[in-house]
């Protein structure tokens, strides 16, 4: 299978649990293909012979499935670039200074230039990784579920984005200037009046981003007791309005924070955007590389892999936006 075709062959099993491939299940057909990468067998012997083409298919299954993952969840507003290896994308900010009108007097030309000064950053990028193993009878046998072992490691590298871009968003509330957020438990009229100064600030619409329960608290702001029956079946059946006030409101999907019990995003902050700005910028740069572990000084029977991946996250902090703290 050639290298484009594997890779929306991984993004189609991970996304559609029940595919098929010809006439075996989407897991059986993973499972030849990493079977014909062994060279037909799984033994000890074609393991140390071929498991170089195993780990490269692990890595385009990561690479396939793991930015359409990030995009799924944060398109609204992540940037997220996928380069080449060495490769440094520019994120572009432009200057949200105002251009001045000023008075000319007759038979005079001069006026006092303005300079417009847009900002670029470059993210840089750092090594993380995963590292998975199995016991040799299962590889023997067979039993492994390959496609199951490639899914985790495709959404342990996802987890790990999700938390750091939540991470980035909580710690940029701070960094934020007074006028730009709101301290204390928020009122929907100062909601409406924080979404107007960025409106005006960045000359452009703006929504507003939240979680699902960030989203519901504005429903109960509103008075869910006024609200048509149109508007209450809304509510019932997605957990939030898709407009109050006039605001156009947007999910961001949960996630937990890894190995935790505990969510990544704040449920008490919503953030306001000029339409169409992304204030997260994500790189992964190069493939993903898969290696077998360092098996030094153990003596068991188990076989593994590690995969790392080279990875930036930034908030861009000079776009123009607000953030809510709702308790």
């Amino acid at each position: 299978m050639e290298k484009n075709d594997f890779m929306k062959f991984a993004r189609d099993l991970y996304f559609h649990k029940e595919f098929t491939k010809g006439e075996v299940s989407g897991q059986e057909a993973m499972r030849n293909a990493i079977l014909d990468a062994l060279g037909g067998e799984f033994t000890p012997t074609s393991w140390g012979k071929n498991k170089y083409d195993v780990f490269e298919l692990i890595s385009e299954a990561v690479d396939a499935v793991v930015p359409r993952l990030l995009t799924d969840q944060f398109t609204n507003i992540a940037d997220v670039r996928t380069v080449a290896l060495g490769e440094k994308p520019i994120f572009q900010v432009k200057d949200p200074k105002a251009i001045r009108v000023g008075r000319v007097a007759a038979g005079d030309q001069d006026i006092r230039r303005q300079t417009i000064k847009d900002t670029h950053y470059s993210i840089e990028t750092e090594d993380f990784g995963v590292s998975v193993y199995t016991e040799l009878h299962q590889f023997m046998t067979g039993t492994i579920d390959w496609s199951d072992l490639i899914d985790r490691v495709a959404q342990a590298f996802t987890n790990h984005i999700q938390a750091t871009i939540a991470g980035a968003l909580n710690d940029s509330y701070s960094l934020l200037d007074a006028t730009d957020k709101i301290t204390g438990k928020a009122t929907l009229d100062q909601i409406v009046k924080l979404a107007e100064r960025i409106q005006v600030k960045s000359n452009s619409n703006v929504e507003v981003y939240g979680t699902k329960a960030a989203l519901s608290k504005l429903a109960e702001m509103a008075n869910v007791n006024l609200y048509s029956g149109s508007m209450k079946d809304e509510l019932n059946q997605k957990g939030y309005l898709g407009v109050v006030r006039g605001l156009k409101l947007n999910e961001i999907p949960q996630a937990f924070n890894v190995n935790k019990d505990d969510f990544a995003l704040d449920d008490n902050k919503l953030l306001i955007l000029p339409e169409g700005e992304k204030i997260v910028g994500v790189v992964m740069e190069g493939d993903a590389i898969t290696i077998e572990p360092d098996y030094t000084g153990r003596n068991d029977l188990q076989m593994g892999f590690k995969t790392i991946e080279r990875i930036g996250i930034m908030a861009l902090q000079m776009k123009v936006y607000g953030m809510a703290n709702l308790g």
